[in-house]
């Protein structure tokens, strides 16, 4: 994957910065795509939260990231349309 990917799994507290935008979009606009963006934004919080934890992984199985490969284009096209519809 690209360097870019591993920017959110160095460093999970800047997924907090989608949170806050589409939370924002959603009472702006007080849509519910929204919303359902920023809920997938904070699932995947907690998920690199967890793997940087040692909670969902162990040993070198948190260097795998092999959800991702569904998780980011989910994550791309939730916040697409929450863009969109915003």
């Amino acid at each position: 994957m690209p360097e870019f990917f591993y920017l959110l799994i160095d460093r999970p507290t800047l997924i907090a910065v989608p949170i806050v935008f589409f939370a924002a979009l959603a009472l702006w606009t007080r849509s519910r795509v929204a919303w359902v963006a920023a809920a997938a934004w904070v699932l995947y919080l907690i998920y690199e939260l967890g793997m940087k934890a040692g909670e969902f992984c162990s040993g070198a199985a948190c260097l795998k990231r092999s959800p991702l490969y569904a998780g980011y284009p989910v994550l791309a096209f939730l916040s697409l349309v929450a863009l969109v519809r915003g």
